[in-house]
């Protein structure tokens, strides 16, 4: 059995579409599918519409917006209270599934080791663009949605393993949280996704990519992002990551190319006049560097569960800009 958790704020306009999406797969005939909506407090009569239209979601409402990692975290631990779920979709409000996704998401178990499984998300709006064919890391330390605003031309239609899923539209098996926990709160939204799958692929987990699964996002439509407050978010919770799951000898040969990455970014955002942009990614490295403390804490549980050799956690890392054409 399938759980599908879907977080939500204010996104009632988008629920029909990805709810009715779920309903009308093809993998109804032989597995179930709970739906599960965690309402992040939203003040759009979403709670309202779903008891109405939509009486077998089960509907989480809490008191506040508490970003992505929390509510996604609540779906999953509701969730797996239920014993017969075996895998958890994690879905964005504003997705249209493809008839067969689910069938396709389950067809990329193709052996223990996966964890994961990611889809080849494509543009809501303009069907030819990716959106998003599995997420990556830049040796430098930069993460990133390979394949994003290009023309699908197949280039990403290799069934593969790869680094991550996107959380927006990613299949995983239950024993993933069993084992190494959940997404971390503190994070709040932008790449929690990438720390958890960069703690997954340390214990263990890898992390396939079927683009026979496809679904189409309506990127920036949930957050409606204010380009100054993702900056700050992107640039603390990238400070967070490095310092938890990098093996030491790793965090300490790469931290110069991080610094060089930094700078080089900085630097292009003073030289275009960006400077809300700026000011925004040095206050979130800042707080980033004051969660320190935090982040050394949690390192310790990260890599007390660490199974992969240094070896194979560097090959996971690409090392040019354009390996991926992005």
């Amino acid at each position: 059995m399938i759980s599908a958790v879907i977080p939500t704020y204010n996104g009632l306009q988008h629920l029909q579409v990805c709810f009715d999406s779920l309903k009308n797969q093809t993998i109804r005939m032989h597995t179930q599918v709970k739906v599960v909506l965690v309402d992040n407090g939203s003040s759009d009569s979403t709670r309202e519409f779903v008891k109405t239209n939509y009486p077998d979601v089960e509907l989480i409402s809490l008191d506040k917006n508490y970003g992505f990692a929390k509510a996604v975290n609540e779906g999953i631990k509701f969730s797996l209270k239920d014993e017969n779920i075996s895998h958890i979709l994690l879905l964005n409000n504003d997705i249209e599934c493809s008839e067969n996704f689910l069938e396709e998401m389950l067809e990329g178990f193709i052996d223990d080791t996966v964890g994961s499984v990611a889809c080849k998300m494509m543009n809501y709006y303009n069907r030819n663009i990716i959106d998003d064919a599995g997420d990556f890391i830049k040796l430098i330390g930069s993460p990133y949605a390979r394949g994003h605003a290009e023309e699908d031309k197949g280039q990403y239609d290799t069934p593969e393993y790869i680094f991550g899923a996107c959380a927006g539209a990613a299949l995983y098996r239950k024993e993933i949280f069993n084992k190494i926990g959940f997404f971390d709160e503190d994070f709040f939204a932008y790449y929690e996704d990438v720390d958890f799958s960069l703690r997954s692929q340390l214990a263990g987990f890898k992390c396939y990519y079927n683009p026979k699964a496809v679904c189409y996002h309506k990127r920036g439509a949930t957050s409606g992002y204010t380009s100054g407050w993702q900056t700050m978010l992107c640039e603390k919770n990238l400070v967070a990551l490095r310092i938890k799951n990098y093996p030491l000898s790793l965090y300490i040969k790469l931290n110069p190319l991080f610094l060089v990455g930094r700078l080089k970014r900085y630097y292009g955002l003073l030289r275009a006049g960006n400077y809300k942009v700026f000011r925004s990614s040095i206050k979130g490295y800042l707080l980033g560097l004051l969660q320190y403390p935090r982040s050394l804490l949690k390192r310790r549980k990260v890599q007390s569960l660490k199974k992969m050799d240094n070896k194979y956690i560097n090959s996971i890392f690409t090392y040019r800009k354009d390996k991926y054409n992005n």
